[in-house]
Parts: C-alpha cells; sequence; structure tokens
C-alpha cells in the first residue's frame, strides 16, 4: 500500500532574511489643509523652506489632493535654491518612479546636490542610484564610496545598507567582522534593524564568535521597538532554550507580539506551540487558527498542515474536501509532503473523487525531484498501471531510485520484482541484496518475515560468492 506522511513540518527558525531597508527620507510635518493653504503665497514669493512643505503635502496628499506634478513642480523649486532635504525628497519621487522623470533633471543631479551640503542622507540614497545606473552611469564601486562615505558621518541607516551589503558579500568582498562593527554603531544609536541583524549574526556565530547572550540582549532592544522579525527571533530562542532554559510562556508571548504586525511566521510558530502543546493547553482548533493566518498569506508550510488537520479530523470532523484544497495550495508551490499526500488523498477516494491518474501526476512531481516515498507510490502505480500505463520497466526505475536511499518498503517490492523476474542469475543475486537490506530496515511484523523468508529462498539458488558479491554490490551508502 501507498505510504502516508504523517506528523508536523517543524519550522522554528531564527533569520534574518525578508529584510528589506526603506529609503532614507527627509520627514517634514505639512499640517491640514489650512496649513497647507497658508504656504501657498510663502511658496510663490521664493521660501524654499515653503517650497518644501508644499512639495510634500502634494506628494503625500496631506492637506491636498495628491498631485504628484505639483510636488515636482514645488520640490524642484526649492531644491533649486539649494534646499537639500528638497533635493532629497525630489530625488527619491524620480528615482522610485513615483513621479515622472523631470525634464532637465535626472534624480542623481539632485542627490549630487544634496551631498555638497554634506548631507549624510544623501549619500546613502546616491549610493543606491550607482548600482543600479538609475540617472548615472552603473558604477557600484561609486555607490559603495558614496554610502561609506554616509557610514562615516555616523549616519544608522547608511550603516545598515553597508553591513548588509558587506554580510552578503554583494558586489565586494565578503566582510562579516566590518558587518558586525557596522551594526554595532547604527544598534548603539538605537537603530532597531540594527539591532536585529546584529542579533541575528551573533546568534548564527558563521563568520563571528558565537554570543548568545549578547544576541538575545539586542533581539530584545529590537523587539521593544515592536520589530516584528526580532520579536520572532526571540520566540525562537525562547522555544529553544538558547537563552536559557526552554521557557515557552515567553516564546508566546513574542510570537503573539509579532503577530500582531501580521508576520505569517509569528503565526506558524504560534500554531507550532498550540498544536504540540508546548507551553500552552493542546488546542488543535487554535493551531488550525495560526496555521490559517499563515496559510491564507501564501506559507506553503501552514497550507499543508491545514490540509493535514483537516485530513485527520483534529480539529473536528475530517473534511477531506477542505483538506483538498489546502494541499493543492501548498502543492502548487512545490510543497513535496503536500504533492504526496494530494496523490494519496485521490488514492483513498476517502470523501473526494478517486483518480488515479491525478495521484501519478503529483506522485511524479514529488518523485522527480528525489523524493524516496513519492518514487515509492509512483513505482508501486506503474507496476499496477494505475492512472499511469502499466510497465514493469518504469517501476523498476521508481523503485531503485527509492531503495536507493534505503527505502525499506521499496526495497522488499523491489526484491520480490527481481526475485519473480526472468532475470536469471544476475536478476536474483540483486534481489537477495535488496531483501537483506529490506530485512535489516523494516519493523518487526508480517512484511519483515516475508522479506527474510524470501531471501532464504533466494539465497537457495545462489552460491556462497554470488551472495557475498550482491551484498557488496549493494552495500548502504555511507
Amino acid at each position: 500500500m501507498p505510504v502516508r506522511l504523517t506528523g508536523w513540518l517543524r519550522r522554528f527558525m531564527l533569520s534574518a532574511q525578508g529584510f528589506r531597508r526603506r529609503w532614507t527620507g527627509i520627514a517634514s510635518e505639512t499640517g491640514d489643509s489650512d496649513s497647507v493653504r497658508a504656504l501657498l503665497p510663502l511658496a510663490a514669493a521664493g521660501d524654499p523652506a515653503a517650497q518644501f512643505r508644499l512639495g510634500l503635502a502634494h506628494a503625500r496628499g496631506v492637506g491636498v489632493v495628491q498631485n504628484m506634478a505639483d510636488a515636482v513642480h514645488w520640490l524642484a523649486q526649492a531644491a533649486a535654491a539649494g534646499h537639500a532635504p528638497a533635493q532629497l525628497e525630489l530625488g527619491l519621487l524620480l528615482v522610485t518612479g513615483r513621479a515622472a522623470p523631470h525634464e532637465a533633471q535626472p534624480p542623481a543631479r539632485w542627490y549630487r546636490a544634496a551631498a555638497t551640503h554634506h548631507r549624510a542622507a544623501a549619500d546613502a540614497n546616491l549610493s543606491l542610484l550607482y548600482p543600479h545606473g538609475w540617472g548615472v552611469p552603473k558604477d557600484t564601486c561609486a555607490g559603495l564610496a558614496w554610502l561609506r562615505h554616509a557610514a562615516a558621518q555616523g549616519l544608522a541607516a547608511a550603516q545598515v545598507q553597508l553591513g548588509m551589503i558587506l554580510a552578503a558579500g554583494h558586489e565586494t568582498d565578503r566582510d562579516l567582522e566590518s558587518a558586525l562593527r557596522l551594526y554595532r554603531a547604527a544598534a548603539d544609536q538605537g537603530d532597531a534593524d540594527a539591532q536585529f541583524l546584529l542579533g541575528s549574526l551573533l546568534a548564527g556565530g558563521q563568520g563571528v564568535a558565537l554570543d548568545l547572550p549578547e544576541a538575545l540582549r539586542w533581539f530584545h532592544a529590537a523587539a521593544a521597538q515592536d520589530h516584528a522579525r526580532a520579536q520572532i527571533n526571540l520566540g525562537v530562542m525562547y522555544a529553544q532554550g538558547r537563552a536559557g532554559a526552554v521557557d515557552f510562556e515567553a516564546a508566546r508571548h513574542w510570537y503573539a507580539a509579532a503577530a500582531a504586525h501580521g508576520e505569517p511566521s509569528a503565526y506558524f510558530n504560534l500554531a507550532l506551540l498550540y498544536a504540540g502543546g508546548h507551553g500552552v493547553p493542546q488546542d488543535y482548533r487554535l493551531a488550525l487558527h495560526w496555521f490559517g493566518e499563515a496559510a491564507e498569506r501564501g506559507d506553503p508550510t501552514a497550507q499543508f498542515n491545514v490540509g493535514l488537520i483537516h485530513a485527520s479530523g483534529l480539529a473536528g470532523p475530517a473534511n477531506p474536501a477542505e483538506a483538498l484544497i489546502w494541499y493543492r495550495k501548498a502543492a502548487a508551490s512545490g510543497h513535496v509532503a503536500a504533492q504526496i499526500n494530494l496523490g494519496l488523498l485521490h488514492l483513498s477516494a476517502a470523501g473526494v473523487m478517486r483518480d488515479s491518474g491525478e495521484a501519478a501526476q503529483w506522485f511524479h512531481k514529488a518523485a522527480a525531484g528525489g523524493n524516496a516515498v513519492a518514487q515509492y507510490n509512483l513505482g508501486l502505480l506503474c507496476l499496477r498501471g494505475e492512472g499511469v500505463t502499466r510497465s514493469v520497466a518504469k517501476a523498476l526505475h521508481w523503485l531503485e531510485l527509492a531503495a536507493a536511499q534505503n527505502h525499506a518498503p521499496a526495497q522488499l517490492q523491489l526484491g520480490q520484482l527481481l526475485a519473480e523476474s526472468e532475470g536469471g542469475p544476475a536478476a536474483l543475486v540483486q534481489a537477495h541484496a535488496w531483501l537483506t537490506r529490506a530485512e535489516a530496515g523494516l519493523a518487526p511484523g508480517d512484511a519483515r518475515a516475508a522479506a527474510a523468508t524470501l531471501r532464504d529462498r533466494v539465497a537457495a539458488c545462489l552460491s556462497a560468492q554470488e551472495r557475498a558479491g550482491g551484498l557488496a554490490t549493494h552495500a548502504s551508502p555511507v
């Protein structure tokens, strides 16, 4: 019979992925519509500060209807008068595509002009222009130089961005020690992103000294500023006992805090706590709720677990039709376990229409990716001619692939096929080897007894030398 996968796919993790720096901008209060109207005569009279604030109002739709053309008009006037914040804001509008390119003024000009006023934020944004070639010839070295200049002036955003480039080795030599130093400099200024990244480096201990207490301290600092990923990592450290004794209650607290920010990983980890009864009463209904939140946001593993709960009836009556929906969503994203369970659900006909052809397609997707369970199940379908044209040759192909990965049922099935084939002594030698390995790998029971009985029958047809040669040929991989 095909084999069903069971159990949760666990995914507690420390992560610095999914992090993206914001563009460095200049914040300014623009006020309500009356305040905006009061700016108009001042702006028309040539006041750069009023022009800047009026431009921001139009760009952000504060006090006036959002109008990017008017935003560019007023920001350009202020920028031309040397107002550095206006130069930065205009460059941001143009380079991010929120406004049409200004006819005669590419964004690089505004950043260069602002840089001449020694604005570190201008240096940081100009560094983003060079690698992408926006308004200037592409020149990564020049972009990094501007970024280093801004970081040296103490701008935390530039220090974090440069640290990320050095940590990743993006178009430069990887330098984790320098990244650590830059993150620490920005973290000391209270930058939550830097505190999170610094904690991630220290918790990972790859390329830098492992320091879990220090990592915990920086995660706490970032989490106190509502940094959702830092809150998740705190939860992971407490759940895994990397902050001392395992503390699932603390883990739940931080996962819940991150969940309030809409973080799918927080939903997922909360679900694991409730599914496993870790620090909370086991509650599959709550587990389903939190897995569902992550699943709705596209998390394939959460989608698989939602399907598993519905298929197993853990949170109420079994609902194969609902399980089919969620398995299909996860399987479409390449989730191998979902592909296998989807195939099994189509074969079982338990609450859904039996469709062996559909089952074979999903088994094939997982088998082609190297999954031994899928290879075994596909081999059985090929042998029986279910959902596919019957082919002993293809059955042998898939069963051999699974057996080579120490899949004991596949080894037993393969041994039986070879023993019953007309392949002569060579096939019997292989059959004896696979049956020997199957007996060793199977749990006590009928299947193991069958493997031993058939192996002994095959052994009686072989010489001692042939039996030894087969075992050597099919020695277990190290």
